[in-house]
């Protein structure tokens, strides 16, 4: 049996895991083995659909050595006057330049790409089953552990019958043009169909979208990591804050977030109740609002010939209706376990949606001399969000974090020195020579900060003792 040995073993070399191995080989001298049942790096980025684009600027991905994008404006029209987001082509090749000229140019990465770990040291060939024993010296690193669910990978999650037209978003650019389309699910991948719809000439006419659960979305315009943009960012900022020291429970607060200019949503006259850190652009919201049959029953259940089955009754449906998939999961909200173990990191976010500087992060604290307990602290696992509530919740754990890290002088300087965490840099640089608006908007922001996080930890201990919905 072929055998080899490092300093760390890492399973999965999607973002999350290439990330930890950049700042890793820029903390440490380690040697690392890189495996993955892919035969590339990228994880879901290899099966997205091809007209998949991140939801926020390019600038804040990737890893933390290598840009990702130069920071020029957007060419999209719906996205003019903001920065660039990258699309599935850009990412892969740029992570692709990142295995060649950073981890593997260093000498000190071993890959294994299309290798599956099978636990105990041992991994296997997926080609011909192949063993391999692998023995990491300090740690094993599971890197799989907030993978992205697919369209692709997990399927439609209903029943289909025969005959009927249901393709996942990957299909659409290809398929056979339909007078009429049927989205089904409410998240990222469905506005990406609608407006790839939209886009292609397809009237709204033509689209039924059925959501089951209506999202809270971001407004991009106030996540720019750009001084040009900042005044208006730490303005939005302290707004947050004062609507959190004010609001009542959570959905008042988001509706008080949706004053402030934060917060979107897809009908006015709709009450959210999902929340996937989805970003959207007015231009992009204004075009969403154009489709106006909207189903609300519930999930789907089944999809017949000539009706669609869902929770709270049926809907009719044709032979010669596009049905698109967009329920998969996408990041699974797995129960967390301490990032630290003996032996082993779990890569987990340690902030709130953010893969790329978690993994990072967690990089940079496991090169420091401290204890498990020490890193554990520093790195508490937020787990992925799915509902209004959970973003508070999300929230207040990051402030949290933000906190420890302050009192950790060299962990500071990293996050505020980290391309992954822009505003950081920015903070540090509108402190040296601020701006008028900077600096009123850095007053108001740190004279709100205290009473809105005691207001979220408010609202949140309600929202706890609060009866479900309908009880």
């Amino acid at each position: 049996m072929r055998e080899l040995e490092a300093d760390y073993v890492v399973i999965g070399a999607g973002v999350m895991g290439l990330a930890f191995v950049d700042a890793l080989l820029t903390e440490t001298a380690a040697s690392v083995v890189l495996l993955d049942r892919r035969t590339a790096v990228g994880g879901h980025w290899r099966e997205a659909y091809p007209f998949v684009r991140l939801h926020s600027p390019s600038s804040l991905y990737g890893v933390n050595s290598t840009p990702l994008g130069d920071d020029a404006p957007s060419a999209d029209p719906l996205n003019a006057g903001l920065m660039g987001m990258a699309g599935r082509d850009e990412v892969v090749r740029y992570l692709d330049a990142v295995m060649r000229d950073r981890l593997l140019s260093s000498g000190r990465v071993t890959w294994l790409p299309g290798h599956d770990w099978r636990g105990d040291g041992l991994a296997v060939a997926m080609e011909d089953g192949a063993p391999i024993r692998l023995t990491a010296r300090r740690r094993i690193i599971d890197a799989t552990l907030t993978g992205t669910r697919t369209p692709i990978s997990d399927g439609p999650g209903f029943d289909v019958e025969p005959g009927v037209r249901c393709i996942a978003p990957h299909d659409l650019p290809d398929a056979e043009h339909s007078a009429a389309h049927v989205v089904v699910g409410a998240g990222k991948t469905a506005i990406d169909t609608v407006l790839w719809l939209l886009q292609a000439g397809r009237g709204p006419e033509t689209i039924r979208w059925i959501r089951p659960r209506d999202p809270w979305l971001l407004n991009r315009a106030l996540f720019q990591p750009s001084r040009d943009f900042l005044a208006e960012v730490l303005t939005a900022w302290a707004g947050e804050m004062e609507a959190a020291a004010a609001a009542v429970d959570v959905d008042d607060l988001f509706v008080r977030w949706e004053a402030v200019g934060t917060m979107r949503r897809l009908d006015p006259a709709v009450a959210p109740g999902l929340f996937h850190c989805a970003f959207v652009s007015d231009a992009e919201l204004e075009r969403l609002r154009s489709v106006g049959d909207v189903v609300r029953r519930g999930r789907v259940q089944r999809i017949a010939r000539d009706r669609i089955v869902l929770d709270q009754g049926e809907v009719p449906t044709g032979p010669d209706t596009l049905h698109i998939h967009c329920t998969a999961s996408g990041i699974p909200r797995a129960p967390t376990r301490p990032v630290f173990q003996p032996g082993r990191i779990n890569l987990h976010y340690v902030r709130r949606c953010a893969p790329p500087f978690s993994a990072a992060l967690i990089a940079r604290v496991e090169a420091t001399g401290s204890d498990d307990d020490d890193r554990n602290a520093l790195c508490r696992p937020v787990a992925m969000v799915d509902t209004p509530r959970d973003w508070v919740a999300a929230h207040l754990q990051d402030a949290r974090a933000r906190q420890a890290w302050t009192r950790s002088p060299e962990l500071d300087a990293w996050v505020r020195d980290s391309r992954l965490d822009r505003f950081a840099a920015l903070l540090k640089q509108a402190a040296a020579a601020p701006t008028e608006a900077e600096a009123a908007a850095v007053a108001r922001w740190r004279a709100a900060l205290a009473p809105g996080l005691e207001g979220l930890s408010r609202l949140l201990a309600a929202s706890d003792l609060a009866p479900p919905p309908g009880a």
